[in-house]
């Protein structure tokens, strides 16, 4: 078996999620974990059985053996992270949001077309079980034609991360950027472009933070569904983590919550309530296989630098909406601010 080499740029919270799921593919070979922390890298390298460990990507750059890699930095590292990957021929999976700034964003899908290697951004929900069933109900028709969704993200704040680049807007971007772009993704996925956004929001419970922790936004689609969105990082930390879709169409109604996980309800009319579940592999290690794969076979990744661009691009529209206290319409004349 001809076995991928792929290495870890990245070694927090996400990194440890992703390479757990690379640690059960048979047919990737764990080359090197990356971290700016030595101690951390180490840790996780020795904890994966991974062969080598860095404090930086100079030696993945050199290493023909390394056919793809995994980036789970900081947001605002991306852009030269992964144009330096791209540069020496890896092919590259970069966590979501793929950059803040839309220039950059614009910069590393370039950067991969002119390097003919794959950029893919790691937006799960594309992979997660309540999600893609939704979607599939959804573009199957079976609620008719969609007219409005409501989504929710809630969570403590993220404190966990490395130095607490949350708090800062100009590092993380604040929750609607950082979090509640994973609803705008599948938004966008099942419904269609954006035409506008109007947001409210702002910074409450951390003192001297500049990201916002609560922001709320409403959404047009071209196609003419309205939508819903709320982020939240000011729950108490007793609070579970707690998500939850609703989708309401011309012929009946689809939601679900994570408080009962894959479990989707379908509501039509004139038809009693059908819950439908099914089993499914891990989210991350359906993401990760499809990029593999796509790597492996020469395919078209799933999620393409492009998609992460207009992904974020909504979220900017947002954020801009939050700041000025206006509707934003799109495509936008403006970037990320900060």
């Amino acid at each position: 078996m001809n076995k991928l080499g792929v290495a870890l740029v990245g070694c927090g919270f996400i990194g440890n999620v992703h390479l757990q799921q690379w640690k059960s593919m048979e047919d990737v070979d764990l080359k090197v974990c990356v971290d700016i922390e030595e101690e951390r890298a180490k840790e996780l390298s020795q904890k994966y059985k991974v062969q080598k460990y860095y404090t930086d990507i100079e030696g993945i750059l050199k290493d023909n053996s390394i056919d793809l890699v995994d980036v789970c930095t900081p947001t605002y590292t991306h852009r030269e992270i992964v144009e330096r990957l791209l540069e020496s021929g890896k092919n590259v999976i970069v966590e979501k949001p793929i950059s803040l700034k839309l220039r950059d964003a614009k910069a590393m899908v370039e950067k991969a077309k002119k390097s003919e290697r794959k950029l893919m951004v790691a937006h799960v929900l594309r992979f997660w079980n309540e999600y893609t069933i939704a979607h599939e109900l959804i573009k199957e028709g079976k609620i008719g034609t969609p007219i409005f969704t409501r989504a929710h993200r809630l969570s403590t704040f993220p404190s966990w991360v490395w130095r607490n680049w949350h708090d800062f807007i100009d590092k993380g971007g604040g929750v609607l950027i950082d979090m509640s772009i994973h609803d705008l993704d599948f938004l966008r996925w099942t419904f269609g472009e954006v035409q506008e956004v109007f947001a409210r929001g702002g910074t409450f419970l951390r003192e001297g933070a500049t990201s916002h922790d609560f922001t709320d936004v409403f959404i047009k689609f071209k196609s003419g569904t309205f939508a819903y969105v709320e982020g939240s990082w000011i729950m108490p930390n007793s609070f579970p983590f707690s998500t939850e879709l609703e989708v309401i169409g011309s012929g009946g109604s689809i939601s679900f919550t994570s408080n009962m996980p894959n479990e989707v309800v379908l509501y039509l009319k004139d038809k009693s309530a059908q819950k439908i579940s099914r089993k499914t592999e891990d989210p991350y290690l359906l993401e990760l296989k499809a990029f593999k794969d796509a790597v492996k076979n020469d395919k078209e990744v799933p999620v393409p630098g492009e998609e992460g661009l207009k992904t974020l691009e909504v979220a900017i529209a947002g954020l801009l909406s939050v700041i000025k206290g206006k509707l934003i319409r799109l495509p936008l004349e403006d970037d990320f601010p900060f």
